[in-house]
């Protein structure tokens, strides 16, 4: 009886000892799994963007993380959107091309004028209304002052919201960005984590 007892006994640590195992075993499956799902999802769905530099100020800041996506996405005015230029430098690379957050200004079509003097954007003969910038539109680079220019069939016109401090569609550096460049809408601002959510 007694002899009977131990191996009860034992059979039921070793019981415990496989359930243990088997729970250990699932919860390492659980979180490789998980891991996997998280390293697609911010490669081929959603991907990390750091913002560089003042050209978004107020609404972005420098070194903000923002989570981008292209998936069905299709251009709108306003839209946060980064793109990738080929003509811009990069001094990180010291190469040419480089990605950059704008703002959707002008869609295939459409008529921009921008008036340096009083700093406005016209869209189509409106004056635009942009609570989101720094400051007016001061700063010409390459733009034709207060001339119509008509958005080539797949191109976009963008804009940082930080006028005076931006490389954008004003400058030959990068031009309306063909559709092609996109990399992707803004979708969240993931950095820094008091400011985690959408960005308008």
């Amino acid at each position: 009886m007694e002899e009977k007892g131990l191996n009860e006994e034992k059979i039921s640590a070793e019981k415990k000892m496989n359930s243990f195992y088997f729970e250990f075993y699932d919860w390492i499956a659980f979180i490789f799994s998980a891991m996997l799902c998280f390293i697609l999802i911010f490669t081929i769905v959603v991907r990390p963007i750091i913002v560089d530099g003042r050209s978004m100020y107020p609404t972005l800041k420098h070194k903000d993380m923002l989570a981008v996506s292209d998936v069905l996405y299709e251009p709108n005015y306003e839209d946060i959107v980064v793109v990738y230029a080929p003509r811009l430098y990069n001094a990180v690379s010291d190469t040419y091309g480089k990605a950059v957050v704008k703002r959707v200004i002008g869609l295939p079509g459409d008529t921009i004028r921008i008036d340096f003097g009083k700093g406005i954007v016209y869209r189509n003969g409106v004056a635009l209304d942009e609570p989101y910038t720094n400051s007016m539109t001061n700063l010409q680079q390459n733009f034709p002052n207060n001339k119509d220019v008509i958005i080539p069939e797949n191109k976009l016109f963008v804009l940082g919201d930080n006028r005076n401090e931006s490389k954008d569609s004003r400058s030959y550096d990068i031009g309306m960005v063909d559709a092609r460049c996109v990399v992707g809408r803004n979708l969240i601002r993931v950095l820094p984590v008091n400011q985690f959510g959408t960005v308008r």
